[in-house]
């Protein structure tokens, strides 16, 4: 019997598309994004996940911290990064077996970016594995993906609003005008509006699973979109991880192009971001620049990491997170400077060891690391450092943590809102 890698040679047919939906191509949608000072409303701040703020705070000292025990349900699992509207602060605890492995109980909380009370917390018992994304506004809703393949959506007062069953372990979401994507652990991209109405399915196996069946879990990260469609990445197979596809959809869901990438030190789809004419997509530990037309590759950096985080971009270069942070040109992806990492490796529960994977948020040339600030130009600290005090203290464990951020910042003009793999949530003002 042919393995599967000798199928997908010999077919040619591997990861072809097919459409489910709901009756007709879906007109597209709205595309408004206004670019707030005061709110991160998705994980990569727009549409696009450029991570590219109008505005950040100059300089800051811990203002509040939330902990995680005291919520309820407790904000055990990862962490993912916080994301910040109408004055509020949303966070989510994803289900992993590093805490509590009987119980996948989840929390959704909204905190109040002033103060720091908790507003109110929600728990998912069956599992939250997405980050939160704000969709509208007056009021607007909070969605995120359930380990089960429910998508939630909770009203700002935490009331559920709907729920989607979509199937797989999802992500985060990607808020897109009035539309949702979000991509599943068996390897689909859905578009969902934000009434809950399912718009359509990409399969990512298509016919192939018809032969060899379906391809579950695979490795997702975060969609992005811009007006030309959206764009998804999977690791193909859990047991031949030996790279990552990139698939390039219109509004509708057809597919507009497929490229595929190796994923040198590392295989895991880490990170996407799009700009006017370029995707670049994190790797492993490898970024790459794709056009974004046609998916064809016009540069590639390797950190020489395992892996790197989510990139973000702006005007002239693209900043990246790994061993250390890097700034490249956009252009052809040459290295302008790095913020490197000079923790000494003294122990397993020393933080400061961790690598830089979170998406480093850009705004009025400066990039936000951790809990300060460098500047974009150069890479000279501006204010904050790795090894506060504060950031280090506790009864920390670095290793389940070693691939992901060990805090994940946002920004707002007047604040850096970040979750912390031990102090939970905090603010910087």
């Amino acid at each position: 019997m042919l393995s599967r890698r000798e199928v997908l040679a010999a077919g040619g047919v591997a990861l072809a598309g097919g459409v489910a939906g709901c009756g007709g191509s879906p007109p597209s949608p709205d595309a408004t994004f206004d670019a707030p000072t005061t709110a991160w409303p998705t994980t990569g701040y727009d549409p696009q996940a450029t991570g590219h703020a109008p505005a950040g705070p100059h300089e800051g000292t811990v203002s509040w911290s939330v902990s995680r025990g005291s919520l309820d349900p407790p904000l055990y699992g990862a962490l993912a990064p916080p994301v910040v509207a109408d004055g509020a602060v949303y966070v989510t605890g994803l289900a992993t077996h590093y805490y509590r492995p009987d119980d996948f109980t989840s929390p959704l909380a909204a905190i109040d970016a002033e103060s720091g009370s908790v507003r109110w917390v929600e728990g998912f018992p069956d599992g939250l594995s997405g980050g939160p994304a704000v969709v509208g506004d007056d009021p607007g809703i909070v969605v995120v993906g359930g380990y089960d393949g429910t998508l939630h959506a909770v009203g700002r007062d935490g009331s559920s609003e709907w729920t989607a069953d979509l199937g797989g372990r999802l992500g985060t979401p990607t808020a897109y005008g009035n539309r949702l994507y979000v991509e599943s652990g068996n390897g689909r991209l859905h578009a969902v509006g934000s009434d809950g109405n399912r718009l359509w399915t990409a399969d990512r196996p298509g016919a192939l699973e018809l032969l060899v069946g379906p391809d579950e879990p695979v490795e997702t990260t975060m969609p992005v979109a811009d007006d030309r469609g959206v764009y998804a990445a999977f690791t193909p197979f859990e047991r031949e991880r030996e790279a990552v596809v990139v698939l390039g959809y219109d509004h509708g869901g057809g597919r507009r192009w497929r490229t595929v990438l190796d994923g040198r030190y590392g295989r895991s789809p880490n990170g996407l971001a799009v700009t006017d004419d370029t995707l670049y997509a994190t790797v492993g530990g490898t970024v790459y620049a794709l056009d974004a037309d046609t998916g064809k590759e016009r540069w590639r950096f390797v950190t020489g990491s395992e892996a790197a985080g989510p990139p973000t971009v702006d005007g002239e270069r693209v900043y990246v997170g790994a061993k250390n942070l890097y700034a490249l040109s956009r252009t052809d992806g040459v290295e302008r400077w790095r913020v490197v990492n000079e923790a000494p490796p003294s122990h397993d529960r020393d933080p400061t060891e961790l690598p830089y994977l979170a998406r480093p948020p850009v705004a009025d040339g400066r990039v936000y690391l951790r809990t300060g600030a460098v500047d974009a130009a150069d890479g000279t600290r501006l204010w904050g450092g790795d090894a506060d005090e504060w950031l280090q203290s506790g009864n920390y464990f670095a290793e389940p943590y070693y691939r992901r951020p060990m805090a994940s910042p946002v920004i707002t003009e007047e604040a850096m809102y970040l979750t912390h793999a031990h102090h939970g949530v905090v603010k910087v003002a």
